[in-house]
C-alpha cells in the first residue's frame, strides 16, 4: 500500500516538473543568473570562491571532528587532512578572487599538458584515423591554455561571460 503512495506521489512530482509554468520559471531564473554573471562577472567568481571557502571550512571541521571517532583507522592522517581543509579555506575565503586565478592558471597548465599529449599522440600513431584534426585540436589546446596561463583573471572573466551568455542562451530554449 505505501508502495503505490510513493509511485503516485513521484508521477504527480514529475507532472509538476514537467508543467509549463514550471518550466518558464525555471527559464527565467536561469536567464537571470546568465544576466547576473554577465554583467557582475568578477562579482560572481567571488561568490563562487567564498562558497568553495565555506565548503573548505565545513569539510576540514568535519574531517577533524572524524579524527577522534573510535571507528577511524588512521585518526592523525584523518586530523592532519581535517587541518590543510581548513586551512585551504582560510586562504580562500581571504583572497577568494586570487583563488580563482590560480585556479584558471591550473586549468590552463591542464590543457597545455592535454594538448602536447595530443599532439605527440597524433605524431606517434599512424594508423589512428583522423591524425590531422587531432593534432590540430592538440594545438587549440596548448593554445588556449597558454592564453590561461599567462592572463589568468582576464580569461576567468572572459569564461565568466561566456558562461553567463550559455545561461541565458539555455534558459530562453529550455
Amino acid at each position: 500500500m505505501t508502495q503505490e503512495m510513493d509511485v503516485k506521489s513521484g508521477a504527480d512530482a514529475l507532472l509538476v516538473a514537467r508543467a509549463w509554468s514550471t518550466i518558464m520559471v525555471i527559464g527565467v531564473l536561469t536567464v537571470g543568473v546568465g544576466v547576473a554573471v554577465m554583467v557582475w562577472p568578477s562579482q560572481t567568481l567571488t561568490v563562487l570562491s567564498v562558497l568553495l571557502g565555506i565548503q573548505l571550512l565545513v569539510f576540514g571541521l568535519f574531517r577533524l571532528v572524524g579524527a577522534f571517532a573510535g571507528d577511524v583507522s588512521s585518526p592523525g592522517f584523518v586530523g592532519f587532512v581535517g587541518i590543510l581543509g581548513m586551512i585551504a579555506g582560510i586562504v580562500v575565503l581571504r583572497h577568494p578572487f586570487e583563488t580563482v586565478a590560480v585556479l584558471a592558471a591550473i586549468l590552463g597548465a591542464v590543457w597545455i599538458v592535454t594538448g602536447v599529449i595530443e599532439v605527440i599522440d597524433a605524431l606517434a600513431n599512424k594508423y589512428v584515423d583522423g591524425r590531422g584534426w587531432l593534432a590540430l585540436g592538440g594545438l587549440v589546446s596548448i593554445a588556449a591554455g597558454a592564453v590561461v596561463v599567462a592572463w589568468p583573471s582576464p580569461t576567468v572573466t572572459v569564461i565568466a561571460w561566456i558562461a553567463g551568455l550559455y545561461l541565458v542562451i539555455f534558459g530562453l530554449f529550455i
